[in-house]
């Protein structure tokens, strides 16, 4: 699997709306894959990737990084079933931890035409140890000082002159401008649920 580089812009937030993303197929079964946002080396070697799997069939199996640990969090739709013989399910906003070098995913055949998303965060222990962590915002929150990324679940986040809302993510840079770190970004909130990556 190649990866292009996350290099961030010049504004100190990139707003990234989720459904506008280059999509890929999956290993096997019906739906996609859209990578969000991470991190590399300078030799091309990952550390970590937020990646959002969209299933819209009865099974799909996405292939995950080497060496990469890896947290799964439910977002949206049916609930899917993980792993070999689909032994543990997945509902929206619960995590969960995964390891392996495929990722299979099932659920019910259904009627409804409505996607499961499954957000798949990867990293490699020995470069980053991010955590996927579900939050309500609302106002002027404070935030953890190693905030990567967040992902918009419901309501209004604005961050850096950029303001996301449902499926959209506001992805920061790998430091915080100026001394004020996330704390100098500006962040407002309006009865927001979100998923922060956060480490």
């Amino acid at each position: 699997m190649t990866s292009a580089t996350f290099v961030p812009g010049p504004a100190p937030t990139r707003l990234t709306r989720l459904r506008d993303l280059p999509r890929r197929g999956l290993v096997a079964g019906g739906g996609h894959v859209r990578e969000i946002c991470g991190h590399w080396g300078a030799g091309g070697e990952l550390h970590w990737m937020l990646q959002l799997v969209e299933l819209r069939r009865p099974e799909g199996v996405l292939h995950l990084p080497p060496d990469a640990a890896h947290t799964l969090a439910g977002i949206g739709g049916p609930q899917v079933g993980v792993g070999p013989g689909a032994a543990v399910g997945l509902r929206k906003e619960r995590v969960l931890h995964y390891a392996g070098a495929f990722l299979e995913l099932r659920r019910p055949q259904l009627r409804a035409a409505e996607l499961s998303r499954v957000l798949v965060l990867s990293s490699v222990p020995a470069r980053a140890t991010p955590a996927l962590v579900f939050s309500d915002l609302h106002g002027a929150p404070v935030l953890p000082e190693d905030l990567r990324a967040i992902v918009v679940r419901s309501g209004r986040v604005s961050a850096g002159g950029s303001t996301a809302t449902a499926m959209e993510a506001l992805v920061l840079p790998d430091e915080a401008p100026g001394e004020g770190g996330v704390a100098g970004l500006g962040v407002v909130a309006d009865d927001a649920r979100v998923l922060m990556v956060v480490g």
